[in-house]
């Protein structure tokens, strides 16, 4: 397991995140920066496939109307700053998944608890400058996974208890492309593709914007996402996943 590395892991990312804030008092100072906080939510579809030896031995398809009732906390925050051509940006993404299944004439139990964490943090180049349309994005992104399970066969055997808790650290590229059809209406086109601790991670994202504010960098947005990522869980289980669905985002600029 890999849960005996997160702590560096963490502190890699938690080293960029120190350092975008700490510029944010001076960028606000000189008046030349731009920041913007995003909440935001995607209602995800997933498909998994767990392979073992090279033959798959689980998984499945769930979509987000099945995944709601599971879902117990949630949180999704995207943080940015720019100047001119060069910006920090910062992604949280969290989710706690809670089940539980009974068997047959109540005949065993089993709970599962998971907890997975996407963290995103890096560097925002702009070749255009401040009137550019393009970023380019470069970073690190760590998915963490705490999964805990407990199957009860009665009072006699068991109960019986796994966890697996991995961190995977990817080094991360990406762009951006910004296209305004309107002063306040615009697309936005994102794609990046991460690798190191995962096999590989590869995003795309398209979103419809309705922007207002004084520089137009607050805005209301609607869009679609595609993630496919594949890893190996607990060093012997590869986990093949794809999330996709629509989503709703709230940017504030100050």
């Amino acid at each position: 397991m890999r849960s005996a590395t997160s702590a560096p892991k963490r502190c890699v990312v938690g080293a960029l995140l120190v350092t975008a804030l700490l510029l944010a008092p001076h960028a606000q100072a000189q008046d030349q920066w731009r920041w913007s906080i995003t909440p935001y939510m995607w209602a995800t579809d997933i498909s998994e496939d767990l392979i073992l030896d090279g033959q798959v031995v689980g998984g499945g398809d769930t979509e987000f109307n099945d995944l709601a009732d599971k879902i117990v906390t949630s949180m999704q925050l995207h943080f940015e700053g720019i100047k001119d051509r060069w910006g920090v940006f910062a992604d949280v993404s969290h989710v706690d998944l809670r089940d539980s299944q009974t068997g047959e004439q109540g005949l065993g139990r089993l709970e599962a608890d998971i907890k997975e964490t996407a963290t995103e943090a890096g560097l925002i180049f702009r070749p255009g400058g401040s009137s550019g349309r393009l970023d380019l994005l470069v970073g690190v992104r760590i998915l963490s996974i705490i999964e805990k399970y407990r199957l009860e066969l009665g009072q006699i055997v068991g109960p019986f208890e796994l966890r697996v808790d991995d961190d995977y650290l990817d080094a991360l590229i990406g762009a951006r492309w910004l296209i305004p059809f309107s002063d306040r209406w615009a697309v936005s086109l994102r794609g990046d593709v991460s690798a190191g601790g995962t096999d590989y991670t590869w995003t795309a994202q398209g979103l419809l914007a309705w922007r207002f504010g004084k520089y137009r960098n607050s805005a209301v947005f609607a869009g679609y996402q595609y993630r496919e990522l594949k890893y190996t869980k607990a060093d012997v289980l590869e986990d093949h996943k794809t999330l996709s669905g629509p989503g709703l985002g709230l940017r504030i600029g100050f």
